[in-house]
């Protein structure tokens, strides 16, 4: 069974590029954070045994989707830009819409184990 310590190993193999030491020792918090934020989130009842591989590699795709994040963020790319009569838009893709659906794989991988945080019910005065 995965656990904790896998975590970075599952990351690594994901990422798709060889990365420096200081990439890596981000990446290495990001994972232990990730971790952290679902053993957080699990249901009462619920341990991280029963998650089984599922929880580390949520937290990988999770560590992944700050890593993507923070690089969109850092290497701005222009919105648009014309050449004689050829024009180009970035489109809504690149590194957001990776972390985006990283960060959709994840959830939908702790789903069974989690709270439901997203419903709240309000008292309404008629």
């Amino acid at each position: 069974m995965a656990g904790r310590e896998d975590v970075l190993d599952l990351a690594l193999a994901f990422a798709g590029r060889a990365l420096t030491e200081g990439e890596e020792a981000v990446l290495s918090l990001l994972c232990e954070t990730a971790w952290d934020r679902w053993a957080g989130q699990l249901r009462d009842g619920v341990t991280v045994e029963d998650c089984g591989q599922v929880m580390a590699v949520a937290a990988a795709w999770t560590a992944l989707s700050a890593v993507a994040g923070a690089l969109e963020q850092s290497q701005p790319v222009p919105v648009s830009f014309t050449a004689g009569d050829l024009r180009v838009d970035r489109g809504s893709g690149g590194m957001d819409a990776c972390a985006r659906s990283l960060d959709r794989q994840a959830e939908a991988l702790m789903a069974p184990f989690v709270r439901d945080e997203a419903f709240a019910f309000w008292e309404v005065e008629g």
